[in-house]
């Protein structure tokens, strides 16, 4: 049971990484629309990226601390509302795209563009935190559990990278792209559900993967 909790969690957490940079590459082409592509506009909504998943690794690790029996529900709420956000995007950028041609300064469509990409990467950015210290609970070694986290989440990225340049761009569009990847978002919210029951009916023990 313990060893199943702790391989759902990377599983979950691979599969966000790589559902992660498949926004970010589809959100890129939405709002190259509305903002053109050059410089200011990728510095922009790659700074944007940076920026979400900052405040969100912040805004995680005090959640993690202060609400420590909640931490997988939490994360599990986390990818349901990327999900839902996913599913909406292609909505949510068309709006964004038509603001240019409806009058809209390049520094109003920036505003929103920032503010829309900045939402779904803090929910990205607190994940990291709060499957950190609970990992950390059970391993007793912070660089371990932080470790681990990261070489699945990127090595989650890098197949997502690969999946929708190669595979997604060419068979699906963006559309279908954005809605794949929210489809990946609602099954980590599955997964993350199951485990946290599976540690409710342990009696609320911290799994140990070592067991």
């Amino acid at each position: 049971m313990n060893n199943l909790i702790h391989r759902l969690l990377l599983v979950t957490f691979f599969l966000s990484g790589c559902a992660a940079l498949i926004y970010q590459i589809v959100w890129q082409r939405y709002l190259f629309t509305g903002l053109g592509v050059d410089i200011d506009s990728v510095t922009l909504i790659v700074s944007s990226f940076m920026l979400g998943i900052g405040i969100g690794g912040a805004l995680g690790g005090w959640v993690a601390d202060n609400i420590p029996d909640q931490r997988l529900k939490i994360y599990a709420a986390a990818e349901f509302f990327l999900a839902l956000i996913g599913f909406s995007s292609p909505w949510l950028f068309s709006v964004i795209q038509s603001l240019s041609g409806s009058g809209w300064s390049y520094a109003g469509v920036s505003l929103v563009s920032v503010l829309a990409v900045l939402v779904p990467t803090t929910i990205m950015g607190m994940t990291l935190p709060l499957l950190t210290v609970y990992f950390n609970d059970a391993l007793q070694n912070i660089g371990a559990s932080t470790g681990a986290l990261y070489f699945f989440n990127t090595l989650g990225a890098a197949f997502g990278a690969w999946l929708t340049v190669e595979w997604l761009f060419v068979s699906w569009g963006l559309d279908q792209s954005a809605q794949l990847a929210a489809s990946i978002n609602l099954c980590c919210c599955i997964l993350i559900l199951s485990a946290s029951k599976i540690h409710h009916l342990l009696g609320g023990t911290v799994f140990c993967p070592k067991d």
